[in-house]
């Protein structure tokens, strides 16, 4: 009953997709679904994904697997929902194949805990994807991993997660930290840091500097948090076609959520904290609560960033900026020309926004208002408002 009533939706409403299979006993083994507004969603939203599969929702013992990303409110956003029998490597490559069905494009980011079964998945169906694994699945367990003493010492805590944690070091340097690190507590001979130091390019944010957009997600919570959003509305105890009922409910309070999102960005001001022009021009264009990440870079460049020298390279001009109570210079390539802007820190390229150091250069040269330009090469599309008619998705 519940794959014929997904199945009608396919036949009736435009865009939606359905796919299912079953056992060798006839049983419902998988179940696949995405309607128009979440292909939508993807379509703008959909550079980075996860998707998590602990979550059992109904009577039949079904795990149900959402995916999930994150919208232009950074707030989560359903992609599609799925239901799986198994936890298999071959019930995960059916649900991809399932997806690239239905959305046509792999996302470029895909981020899951260390189940085995998902990893082969990933990589047969979605090769061109980045798997990113979850941090803080990983985290979570060196305090059982490093021993009684260690596990208690809060400046070794502190100096891991300086060296795990931070968006700012490159590869190298964080290879050489790691090592130090390794010595400094007799943890090079500990065959799980080996293991996880031998995984590093799969959940290190250093090697995922240059991945567009990568930081807006380092670990599963916001599958996590889908579940738990999912859970508030379901129960064990529900036959396939309560479930669906259910879900749409969900579906319906997300998308009510978002929308008072958007009328609240529409609508209502939000308070300055510089005299920058920039600051307002950024109120007009971003939604809401990507606007307050977005106003801190700006107080910040305007209170904690300064030039300490500048040089011209060709068409550009390459700003050294100091950050107050930081140590190091960030370089800042200006060309005012084209308008392109790009700082050594790769903020843009991991969040799709500008940098504290950028904003310090722009208001070291005089610029006033977002040229479209700057816009449209150094902030992405998936923060904007759809107050301004060239930022509508």
């Amino acid at each position: 009953m519940a794959v014929q009533r997904l199945m009608k939706k396919k036949q009736f409403l435009p865009n939606f997709s359905c796919e299912f299979y079953c056992d060798e006993k006839g049983a419902l083994a998988g179940l696949f679904w995405a309607d128009e507004e979440m292909k939508l969603n993807y379509e703008v939203f959909g550079d980075v994904m996860s998707f998590d599969a602990t979550f059992r929702t109904n009577r039949y013992d079904l795990v149900f697997v959402p995916f999930t990303g994150i919208d232009n409110h950074h707030h989560n956003v359903t992609f599609a929902g799925s239901l799986l029998a198994s936890e298999t490597a071959e019930s995960y490559k059916w649900l991809l194949q399932s997806f690239l069905k239905a959305f046509g494009v792999a996302p470029k980011v895909v981020v899951t805990d260390q189940d085995a079964a998902m990893k082969i998945a990933i990589r047969d169906v979605f090769p061109d994807t980045r798997h990113r694994l979850c941090m803080w699945h990983i985290m979570i367990k060196v305090s059982e991993k490093v021993g009684t003493e260690l596990s208690q010492d809060e400046v070794f805590k502190e100096d891991i997660c300086d060296v795990v944690w931070t968006d700012a070091l490159e590869p190298a340097q964080f290879e050489t930290q790691w090592c130090d690190l390794m010595i400094k507590y007799n943890l090079t001979s500990n065959s799980w840091l080996s293991d996880m130091y031998n995984l590093r390019s799969d959940w290190i944010p250093a090697y995922y500097r240059h991945e567009h957009m990568s930081g807006l997600m380092r670990t599963t919570s916001r599958s996590e948090s889908e579940n738990h959003f999912f859970g508030q509305l379901t129960n064990t105890k529900l036959s396939l076609v309560e479930f669906l009922s259910h879900f749409d409910t969900a579906m319906e309070s997300q998308r009510f959520k978002r929308s008072k999102r958007d009328h609240d960005t529409r609508y209502t001001q939000p308070r300055m904290k510089t005299n920058y022009e920039l600051e307002l021009e950024a109120a007009k264009i971003y939604t809401r609560g990507i606007f307050f990440d977005v106003q801190e870079e700006i107080r910040l460049a305007c209170k904690n960033c300064m030039c300490r020298r500048e040089e011209e390279v060709g068409d550009s001009i390459k700003f050294y900026i100091l950050q107050v109570n930081l140590p190091g210079l960030h370089e800042v390539l200006f060309t005012p020309k084209d308008m392109v802007i790009k700082c050594s820190c790769n903020r843009y390229e991991q969040y799709g926004l500008l940098c504290r150091h950028a904003f310090c250069v722009l208001r070291l040269c005089g610029i006033k208002e977002f040229p479209k330009k700057i816009c449209y090469g150094a902030l992405d599309k998936r923060c904007c408002s759809k107050k301004d008619k060239s930022f509508e998705f």
